[in-house]
């Protein structure tokens, strides 16, 4: 997706966030699968940590470098190159998903409720296929 001024948005920006957001909100299975996907989710690549807030199946809320009071139940933990391996139009094994990642490659972990994660997984893996599908916006 390109951005205003025709710059494709970079992970993990503001930017790419933002055009993540308008994905979610109008793909169609999202719509159906996620309806009953409430929670807030936390992404860090490295050293950054992006608070979305999830709302049936659409992002609410981005909150770049959360503050110290703010909470999450799951949280998706792993480095900048993780996330821009994870992002790549042709992903290696091993990167292609989430569970996938959580179980292979060392640097990248799904933290907190797992029972929250588990009972949202479908529609989380629709949100980060429709991140796949956006890339990194480095290419």
């Amino acid at each position: 997706m390109i951005g205003k001024d025709n710059v494709r948005p970079v992970f993990p920006t503001r930017g790419w966030f933002e055009a993540l957001r308008e994905n979610v909100a109008v793909d169609g299975e999202l719509a159906v699968i996620g309806r009953w996907c409430t929670l807030d989710l936390a992404l860090v690549a490295g050293e950054e940590t992006i608070l979305l807030r999830l709302e049936e199946g659409k992002i609410s809320e981005i909150v770049l470098e959360p503050d110290i009071g703010a909470s999450w139940s799951v949280t998706l933990r792993g480095t900048r190159e993780d996330w821009l391996t994870f992002l790549a139009p042709l992903p290696p094994p091993f990167y292609s998903d989430l569970l996938a990642m959580n179980s292979r490659v060392p640097s990248f972990a799904i933290e907190g409720d797992r029972r929250t994660f588990v009972r949202h997984l479908h529609a989380l893996a629709r949100i980060f296929r429709l991140a796949q599908q956006m890339g990194s916006g480095l290419a």
